[in-house]
C-alpha cells in the first residue's frame, strides 16, 4: 500500500485490515514515498516525518510493515519500479497493491501503467466522491467480505479487484486543512501519530 501519508489516518488502517482479511495475506507493506511523482504541485512534509508516522501507526498491527523502500531510494521512485523492486526482494511471492478509486482514475497517467498490471493484483478500494473506472482494465467487484482465494501458477496471471464496500471516509487533505484551521481531527487519527504530529508542530 503505497502513499504520501501526509498524514497516514484511520482509514488507510481499516482498508489495509479489510484487504488482508479478505485476502489471506502474510502481510501489508506501508510504502511511504519519498517525493510523489503525482503531488510536485504542493509542498510534502518530509520523508522523515511522514515515515515516523507510517511506523507509529502500523507499529500495533502484527501483520503490517513500514518500507523503507522508497525512502531509501532518496529521489523521486514511480510505482512501477518499486513493484518490479518488491518482486525481486519477495521472490515467488504474489504481490497485491492496494490503490483508492481517487488515485485508479489517474492511473493511466503513471509511468509505465501497464506493466502494473503484470506485476501484482490491482486492490481498488472506494473513496467517496471518485467513481470506480470500468475501462481501465477487466475486474471484478466483490460485494461482500468473503475471503478471496487467488490463483497462483505462471499461467494464473494478475486480476482487478474492485471492493465498493471499503471506504475511506476521510482523505489526508481533509485533515490538514482542518489542523490549519485549528479543527478536531484526532478522531481520525491513531493516538500515536496525533502525538507525533503535536510534538513536531506539523500541519500548523
Amino acid at each position: 500500500m503505497g502513499g504520501t501519508f501526509d498524514p497516514i489516518h484511520n482509514g488507510h488502517l481499516a482498508s489495509a485490515q479489510t484487504v488482508a482479511d479478505i485476502f489471506q495475506v502474510d502481510e501489508v507493506h506501508f510504502v511511504p514515498a519519498f517525493s510523489p511523482p503525482h503531488k510536485q504541485a504542493r509542498e510534502i512534509t518530509s520523508p522523515f516525518h511522514r515515515f515516523a508516522m507510517v511506523a507509529l501507526a502500523t507499529l500495533p498491527f502484527s501483520g503490517f510493515r513500514t518500507s523503507t523502500i522508497e525512502v531509501d531510494a532518496l529521489e523521486k521512485r514511480y510505482t512501477v519500479e518499486t513493484l518490479e523492486e518488491m518482486g525481486r526482494q519477495y521472490a515467488g511471492a504474489g504481490l497485491l497493491f492496494i490503490v483508492g478509486t481517487d488515485m485508479y482514475q489517474e492511473i493511466g497517467t503513471w509511468k509505465d501503467y501497464r506493466h502494473l498490471f503484470d506485476l501484482a493484483h490491482i486492490v481498488v478500494v472506494n473513496r467517496p466522491g471518485f467513481p470506480f473506472r470500468e475501462d481501465i482494465a477487466p475486474f471484478r467487484v466483490l460485494t461482500e467480505k468473503h475471503p478471496v482465494t487467488l490463483p497462483e501458477g505462471p499461467s494464473a496471471g494478475n486480476a482487478v479487484f474492485y471492493l465498493p464496500f471499503v471506504q475511506q471516509p476521510i482523505s489526508s487533505t481533509e485533515i490538514r486543512e482542518d489542523l490549519k484551521r485549528g479543527g478536531e481531527v484526532r478522531q481520525w487519527i491513531p493516538s500515536q501519530v496525533w502525538s507525533y504530529i503535536e510534538k513536531n508542530k506539523l500541519y500548523s
